[in-house]
């Protein structure tokens, strides 16, 4: 299969579920390297959903380097939700995406 397909995009977002952490942020990584705004949501999912802290680390992460607008609600909820780690990194990835999307 061609890397640089949408079929294999749409593949690793298919892994994910079935995959451990490790793998998960892997995915995460790469998905946010190829800029594909069909990754938005499963990111957005995981960014939400996933029980390790490493895994939302890299969705939102991957989310930035997407750099859609759309998630821009779920990212400023994070921050605004969570006094952990992953709310402080939010509420800088979102920072960052306003003044790329040029969003208040």
């Amino acid at each position: 299969m061609d890397v640089c397909s949408v079929e294999y995009e749409k593949e690793l977002i298919e892994l994910v579920p079935q995959s451990d952490a490790a793998k998960r942020a892997e995915i995460c990584l790469l998905l946010g390297q190829r800029k594909n705004h069909a990754a938005v949501s499963p990111l957005v999912s995981l960014l939400r959903t996933d029980p390790e802290t490493f895994v939302r680390a890299a969705a939102l992460r991957a989310l930035s380097e997407i750099g859609d607008a759309s998630a821009l609600h779920e990212i400023a909820k994070v921050a605004a939700e969570e006094t952990n780690p992953i709310g402080a990194m939010a509420k800088q990835m979102l920072s960052t995406l306003q003044v790329r999307t040029g969003s208040q």
